[in-house]
């Protein structure tokens, strides 16, 4: 009796055994067939992981992708398909947005020129970005503002946009 039981087990034990190898092969399976059916779209997110300590980092093909679903969405007068900023300024404006400012985030506005802000007046109506730094040393509370320590000095700035836009 002892025998017939411990035989039980063992069979049982190998059923179990043989019943989570096969729904972990399955699992394996389907995940990769998922993975691999997808198209080129569903590979932007997590294709930045790599060595960088660089968060978002994407490949050229979801870049290239995302520009030409922009470029078919977006068209007209005002249509900007991208704007170049120097890198020497972008660096010295980072630096100037963490010693004065304190700041720990870096944000990119969309906006648009009109008569008054447009700096050809062929730019009137295009579409451009600026950058903003979040001001944490404002007594304010706002960070935009762009006050330096007693929030009645203005000193500076912590807004960028002066990038060329084509076309």
């Amino acid at each position: 009796m002892k025998n017939l039981i411990s035989k039980r087990f063992l069979g049982l034990g190998v059923v179990v055994l043989l019943s989570l190898t096969a729904c972990q092969k399955a699992e394996t399976e389907s995940s990769m067939l998922q993975s691999s059916s997808k198209d080129a779209e569903m590979k932007i997110v997590g294709s930045a992981r790599s060595t960088s300590a660089i968060k978002g980092l994407i490949s050229e093909s979801a870049a290239t992708r995302m520009q030409e679903t922009y470029k078919k969405n977006y068209k007209g007068s005002n249509y900007t398909e991208y704007v170049v900023f120097d890198v020497d300024d972008m660096e010295k404006y980072i630096k100037e947005l963490k010693n004065k400012y304190k700041s720990d985030k870096l944000y990119v506005y969309f906006g648009q020129y009109d008569e008054v802000t447009a700096p050809k007046p062929e730019y009137n109506g295009r579409v451009s970005v600026f950058f903003l730094g979040n001001n944490r040393i404002t007594n304010s509370g706002n960070i935009r503002s762009q006050s330096v320590g007693d929030g009645t000095s203005i000193d500076g700035s912590n807004y960028l946009n002066h990038g060329n836009i084509w076309p």
